[in-house]
C-alpha cells in the first residue's frame, strides 16, 4: 500500500509540473521570432500552489523585465528578481494565496514579462518549477529580427539608391 502511494505522489508531482507552459505573445510553441519588445506569459494549467523560476538561461542575450502578478496566481503571488552565475537571469515566481485568500491561485494566466532585445539576440527562455529544479518544465527559444516595416524601409531606400546611379 505505501509503494502505491509513493508512485501516486510521484505520478502527482510530475503531472503538476508538466501542466505549466510559457506563451510567447499569446502563441505556445518551441522557436519564436520577435520584435525587440515582446510579452512572455506564464500559464499553469492546474489550479494550485507552485515555486519556480523563469530565466534566461545563460549566454542568452536580452532581459526579462516588467513582472506582473495576475490574479491567477493567488493574492500572495510574487515575482522577484534573481541570478545565479552558471544558470541565468529572470525571476523567482510563487503562485500562493493565504487561508482566506481572495483571489485564490487558479488555473491560467499567472505571471507576464517584457522580454526585450536587440536585433540579432537570440535567447532559451525556460521555466523551472518545484521540486528538483533541474530540467525546465517548458522552454522556448527567441530570436529578435527587425519588424516587417524596417525591412521594406530598408529596401525602398536600396532601390532608391540604385535607381540614381
Amino acid at each position: 500500500m505505501r509503494k502505491m502511494l509513493v508512485l501516486f505522489l510521484v505520478l502527482g508531482l510530475a503531472s503538476a509540473a508538466n501542466a505549466m507552459l510559457i506563451n510567447v505573445d499569446g502563441l505556445e510553441g518551441d522557436s519564436f521570432e520577435v520584435d525587440l519588445t515582446t510579452t512572455i506569459t506564464v500559464v499553469s494549467e492546474d489550479p494550485s500552489s507552485w515555486l519556480g523560476y523563469i530565466i534566461i538561461e545563460d549566454g542568452g542575450a536580452g532581459s526579462l523585465e516588467n513582472p506582473i502578478i495576475l490574479d491567477a496566481a493567488g493574492d500572495i503571488g510574487a515575482a522577484t528578481a534573481y541570478t545565479e552565475a552558471g544558470w541565468g537571469t529572470g525571476f523567482e515566481l510563487t503562485a500562493s494565496m493565504s487561508p482566506s485568500g481572495v483571489p485564490a491561485v487558479a488555473a491560467g494566466s499567472q505571471f507576464s514579462f517584457d522580454y526585450i532585445g536587440a536585433v540579432g539576440d537570440t535567447a532559451t527562455i525556460s521555466l523551472f518549477v518545484d521540486p528538483e529544479y533541474t530540467t525546465p518544465v517548458a522552454s522556448v527559444n527567441l530570436t529578435v529580427v527587425p519588424e516587417p516595416m524596417t525591412v521594406v524601409l530598408l529596401s525602398l531606400g536600396a532601390l532608391f539608391l540604385r535607381r540614381r546611379r
